[in-house]
């Protein structure tokens, strides 16, 4: 009997062995197995800005993330890590280690794109109704650009890139005898809705305040009618209205023609005794009848014909908001919505509409405001 009940007890003693080797097994066999990992990161990110790392494993782990040089460390099976995006190309390193010592290591690229610095460049101090050149640049880091603005005493001005020069505006500077300053503010956006802005401050230098009293004739004056202003002023509408944004010029502009100056850009005067006083828009440059007038630059005609005041009048829309007229012109050799080249006939000099002797009246403007003609001659850009 005892004989009977010892060989129970070694036959119950081995297969206990039996089973506990058949475990033994199966665990060695499972541990063998690393920990399967699920990773959302994204790829790329404004630099200094909150990022959401998500990690998920089939079992409970031990995660070691390592991130620019920091390491965070958890235990858990899902899991978020905050992480402040790095400047730059980076490496989102997770290793995921198990209870059994097995470990998954995964990689996930993260790019950090830094805000750009903006640069303004713009001169801090010019004439009164000079027109006034602008540039933002800024460091390429390989964020997107979306929106970039200039704005001079609060108005937006109509700026464009420009391949090698920036985002450039040409803004035109009030007619003022009073010192002026103005704040010149640059703005850009870029992709990730990050906004930079440089600003500056202009000092206008004021006009000379002397009136010139013209004298002119009963009969000199008599072309100015409320009829005629009124046609020129819509005649003027209708061609702004109509302007491209495109830029149609890449070289300096030039002189129309070689003349002599007779009345300055902005001078005061009053066309009457006592009368009020006005700004002269343009420039009068007294030349003979007959002399040839140039187009200061590339354009398209907008305006070409006889007018009461202006008398025989061209206007040529160079694009990007900026347009030179000439007036009292007694021959005109263009037509509108004709393309012209800088250097090529538009007309001939004469004494027509408001004018007392043959001579050429030529502005340059800005939008719709005039600017001194000189200021862009032999420039591209003012």
């Amino acid at each position: 009997m005892n004989s009977y009940r010892r060989r129970l007890g070694l036959a119950v003693l081995a297969l206990a062995a039996t089973a506990l080797a058949a475990l033994t097994i199966a665990a060695a066999v499972r541990d063998r197995t690393p920990p399967q990992l699920y990773v959302e990161a994204p790829l790329r990110v404004a630099a200094e800005t909150p990022v959401m790392v998500f990690v998920s494993a089939d079992e409970p782990v031990t995660y070691v993330l390592s991130y620019a040089g920091s390491e965070q460390t958890v235990v858990d099976q899902d899991y978020t890590f905050e992480l402040t995006a790095a400047a730059g190309d980076n490496v989102i390193t997770i290793v995921a280690t198990d209870a059994a010592g097995n470990a998954t290591t995964v990689e996930a690229p993260l790019l950090g794109v830094p805000a750009i610095t903006l640069d303004m460049r713009a001169l801090t101090q010019v004439r009164s109704a000079d027109p006034l050149g602008i540039t933002l640049t800024w460091n390429d880091t390989g964020a997107a650009i979306q929106h970039y603005w200039i704005a001079v005493g609060g108005t937006l001005q109509n700026s464009a890139f420009i391949e090698g020069v920036g985002a450039y505006a040409v803004a035109p500077m009030p007619m003022t005898v009073d010192p002026m300053q103005l704040e010149v503010v640059g703005t850009v956006t870029d992709e990730f809705n990050r906004t930079v802005e440089a600003r500056q401050t202009v000092t206008l230098e004021p006009l000379p305040f002397t009136v010139e009293q013209l004298q002119l004739s009963a009969q000199t004056l008599s072309v100015i009618t409320p009829e005629g202003r009124e046609l020129e002023a819509n005649t003027l509408a209708e061609a702004w209205a109509q302007s491209s944004p495109e830029r149609y010029w890449t070289q300096p502009f030039i002189m129309p023609i070689a003349g002599r100056e007779t009345s300055g850009f902005a001078d005061a005067r009053r066309y009457a005794q006592g009368g009020p006083v006005s700004y002269h828009n343009g420039l009068d440059l007294a030349a003979p009848t007959g002399t040839p007038v140039q187009a200061t630059n590339d354009g398209r005609v907008m305006v070409a014909g006889a007018y009461p005041i202006k008398g025989g009048w061209v206007m040529i829309d160079h694009g990007f908001g900026i347009s030179s007229m000439y007036f009292h012109l007694s021959k005109i050799d263009v037509e509108v919505g004709q393309r012209v080249q800088r250097g090529d006939l538009i007309g001939e000099v004469g004494s027509t509409g408001l004018s007392t002797g043959p001579h050429l009246h030529w502005e340059m403007r800005v939008g719709e405001v005039p600017t001194s003609p000189m200021v862009w001659v032999d420039k591209v850009l003012p």
